[in-house]
């Protein structure tokens, strides 16, 4: 029997693999079929972005090395059209750290917001 903590590394392991395998495939060329797990895009919420290029007709996962800690991970493409199709986030822009150190980053910046009103009244 394996613990939830293996299955979870070795799903993730698959999902990394198969992310890989598909990372040339050109979500924006109008001749491809979509392969298995894609999403696919709504240009209608993706009007915000001011670009020539062709917009992405789906979203596939994709591979994302932590720009902190070098780790390897999948930006799922549920998260994408999130991204570009909800937060409206730029369509130039992609994920550069991992949920974890994202996570981290978020309670620094958190902390920091706590501290500076303290610190400006103590100025004063």
């Amino acid at each position: 029997m394996t613990s939830d903590k293996t299955k979870k590394e070795r799903l993730d392991q698959s999902r990394l693999k198969r992310a890989k395998a598909t990372a040339d495939i050109d979500t924006r060329d109008e001749n491809i079929t979509p392969p298995p797990g894609a999403v696919m895009a709504d240009h209608a919420q993706l009007s915000h972005n001011n670009t020539y290029d062709r917009l992405p007709r789906f979203y596939i996962d994709k591979v994302v090395v932590c720009r902190q800690c070098g780790k390897e991970e999948v930006w799922p493409a549920e998260r994408q059209k999130w991204w570009y199709e909800i937060a409206k986030g730029n369509i130039n822009t992609q994920a550069v750290l991992c949920r974890s150190c994202r996570g981290k980053e978020k309670a620094r910046k958190d902390a920091a917001r706590r501290v500076l009103p303290a610190g400006l009244k103590k100025n004063k």
